[in-house]
């Protein structure tokens, strides 16, 4: 009897030290995603800024004239406009 006692304590111990490296390893693999979307981010923040890098070659009115249609494409009316 005493036998089976200590087997099954054994498994027990078996799946709480398991279910502990799960729980470590669920950790590791949320930290690592969260360092994955920030890294894609970040891409896609440069990749806007070389688009950015070339629309604004040449002069200063060419440079006002974009921006203003930039702010007028994103702007969102509001109240009666």
């Amino acid at each position: 009897m005493s036998s089976i006692i200590k087997k099954l304590l054994n498994r027990v111990l078996l799946l709480s030290d398991f279910t502990s490296r799960l729980k470590t390893l669920e950790d590791k693999i949320s930290d690592l995603e969260h360092l994955a979307d920030e890294n894609e981010s970040l891409w896609n923040m440069l990749d806007e800024q070389r688009e950015m890098d070339k629309v604004f070659v040449g002069t200063p009115e060419e440079f006002e004239e974009e921006m203003t249609d930039m702010m007028l494409r994103h702007m969102k009316p509001r109240g009666d406009a």
